[in-house]
């Protein structure tokens, strides 16, 4: 196997005999690497194969970003989601979920617990998806000695869900991209600056924009009626808040249904990441 890309001294790009690009995970099997070098196949650790040669830049900055344990550690719970749920996720999703386990564990770390106002609706239409993210728990306290709460769990449901989206209704994907282009358009000419589509934070950003489409046409709007917490981050993101006025005014015009404070909470906060990382 031939380099193609180092990201650090313990994961590497590389390029097999039958020309396939995979990502090999090794304590020390990319030091003192270059484009070009062979791998020394005896520290390969874990390895996987994606299909999108286009993640190559976005794989980059997850490296660049998100500690390798927590890159292992995705790996092994999209194996063992994949065979829980008998289904074969897109590559994406260990992008977006490598990075929502590293900030999980940072924030329960900080004792800073989010509330997932979905969890009722995530245990009762994807069961399947929830049970595999409670053994997906498992296996982060087991690593990391962080016990997480089912909203957690709810959350990294959603990865599994979104992670299986390819076979969607056509009309539905292209609904759901057009609000995504939208809403971020929104975002960009309230701040006045261009996100940059390779980073981990428009990652994020679109990841939440797509589970909301979704529950849009699905119909599954959160109201959960939080409104100390919405008085909150309305008084301390205010600019933020601002620009999440914009987007309400855009879904109540366009799809004529009204979105609550608690929806307003995600897009504000959201919004507000967006714009921290970018200054």
């Amino acid at each position: 196997m031939k380099v193609v890309r180092v990201f650090n001294n313990n994961a590497v790009l590389v390029e097999n005999e039958a020309n396939e690009e995979m990502v090999l995970i090794g304590k020390g099997i990319a030091f003192a690497k270059k484009t070009g070098d062979l791998i020394n196949e005896e520290l390969i650790q874990k390895k996987f194969v994606f299909e999108n040669s286009q993640l190559n830049e976005k794989l980059a900055k997850l490296f660049n970003e998100v500690p390798v344990k927590y890159i292992e550690l995705t790996l092994d719970i999209v194996e063992m989601a994949g065979k829980e749920l008998n289904t074969k996720f897109n590559s994406n999703i260990y992008i977006a979920l490598a990075d929502h386990i590293a900030y999980a564990v940072e924030r329960c770390s900080n004792n800073e617990t989010i509330k997932n106002a979905l969890l009722w609706e995530i245990k009762k239409f994807y069961p399947n998806e929830f049970a595999a993210a409670m053994k997906a728990l498992e296996m982060i306290r087991y690593e990391t000695n962080i016990e997480m709460t089912e909203d957690e769990a709810g959350f990294i449901a959603l990865h599994f869900v979104n992670g299986q989206s390819e076979g969607e209704l056509m009309a539905q994907t292209v609904a759901v991209t057009k609000i995504v282009e939208d809403i971020l358009h929104i975002v960009e000419y309230h701040f006045h600056f261009k996100i940059d589509e390779t980073s981990l934070n428009y990652i994020r950003f679109v990841t939440h924009i797509q589970y909301f489409a979704r529950r849009l046409f699905a119909k599954e709007v959160i109201d959960d009626g939080d409104d100390i917490l919405f008085e909150q981050i309305k008084n301390r993101y205010q600019d933020s808040y601002n620009c999440s006025l914009k987007v309400k005014k855009y879904i109540g015009s366009n799809y004529h249904i009204d979105i609550s404070n608690d929806e307003l909470v995600y897009f504000i906060l959201h919004i507000n990441r967006v714009c921290n990382r970018k200054n």
